[in-house]
């Protein structure tokens, strides 16, 4: 039976402690398969010449090339906070009261048409690159018949499925349905390396869709090294053809978070910090309403927070310098 879109149905999340035999996993230095050692408490390379081991901590596997990724296993055994602070403070509980410095106006819709576009696949693999801290829903993709989604991060603080480098993404070739990498690839130091990981572990025709900032300040402190306008998000997806495309954070965010930011420039303390982007969010963060209006306008293009991209796995590169240039979408005045 192909998979149809059933509310009632709940979805499929691969918890950390589910069985490693059933994710497709593989080595991260030789692709390999990867295997239970003997001992349980690892993986192990099955490829001849190899046998590179990898631990499981608390039922995660730590897979990870330590001569490529900025983390390390080492870190992760010493201690396994990486970009996220762990426990629930008091600061994110009052932040959870506040109203929001940005607002998000693809997700609803861009999931609604991923599980248009995956109800004709048997029980749909869907990976998730960067799960993050929290708890995330996937809209009506979630609720697709059979759905299997598994999800991972360089973090343990928010339980993935596995922890990996999206730079060397420990699965087998042509092994997902879709990729969802939302607010990610300003984070990596190759974010065509990672786009070109997404592709290899997806099927034939297979979909892609992604998030990424233009206009936002940085976040994450030392874990935050680009930006993209919509022609150069597209291009980091030249081996996808398109499907959709817009604005996912709107101008009115920039507008709160230059504020915020412009605010922050005066003080260094933590505390602080803390009363500036809660003052910021309390005053002006009904700003971000205006939105979704906003995100329905050509001009809103050039100075968008960030843009959202939709696309089906292609065997060769359909976009090239012309196809950039082409691509604009804005007010130029230059002209």
């Amino acid at each position: 039976m192909h998979g149809h879109v059933r509310p009632s149905t709940r979805p499929m999340h691969v918890p950390a402690c589910m069985p490693i035999a059933n994710l497709p996993l593989r080595c991260v230095y030789c692709g390999g398969p990867l295997g239970p050692a003997p001992s349980g408490d690892r993986l192990r390379c099955a490829a001849a010449g190899c046998g590179r081991e990898y631990p499981i901590l608390d039922g995660t596997p730590i897979v990870l090339n330590d001569v490529r990724s900025v983390f390390s296993t080492a870190e992760f055994l010493a201690a396994p906070r990486t970009t996220y602070a762990g426990g629930q403070t008091w600061a994110k509980r009052i932040a959870g009261w506040l109203p929001s410095n940005s607002r998000n106006v693809c997700r609803t819709k861009a999931f609604r048409r991923l599980a248009e576009l995956l109800s004709r696949r048997e029980s749909p693999r869907v990976l998730v690159v960067g799960k993050g801290d929290g708890d995330l829903d996937y809209g009506d993709v979630d609720r697709l018949d059979g759905v299997r989604i598994v999800e991972v991060d360089v973090s343990l603080e928010g339980k993935p499925a596995v922890v990996c480098d999206a730079h060397d993404l420990p699965f087998e070739d042509a092994s997902f349905d879709l990729v969802v990498c939302e607010a990610v690839l300003e984070h990596v130091f190759d974010p065509a390396r990672c786009v070109a990981e997404m592709h290899r572990v997806l099927r034939p025709d297979a979909l892609v869709f992604a998030t990424t900032p233009f206009m936002q300040q940085v976040h994450m402190g030392p874990y935050d090294f680009f930006r993209f306008t919509r022609s150069g998000h597209r291009a980091l997806f030249g081996r996808f053809d398109e499907v959709d495309s817009g604005i996912a954070t709107g101008p009115a965010s920039v507008l709160v978070w230059s504020v915020e930011y412009f605010a922050l420039s005066w003080f260094e303390g933590v505390t602080a910090r803390r009363v500036v982007k809660a003052l910021t969010r309390l005053l002006l963060g009904w700003l971000t309403r205006l939105d979704p209006v906003l995100a329905r306008r050509r001009a809103a293009f050039d100075g968008a927070g960030g843009f959202y991209f939709i696309g089906r796995a292609a065997t060769t590169t359909n976009f090239g310098p012309r196809q950039a240039v082409a691509y604009y979408l804005g007010c130029d005045d230059t002209k």
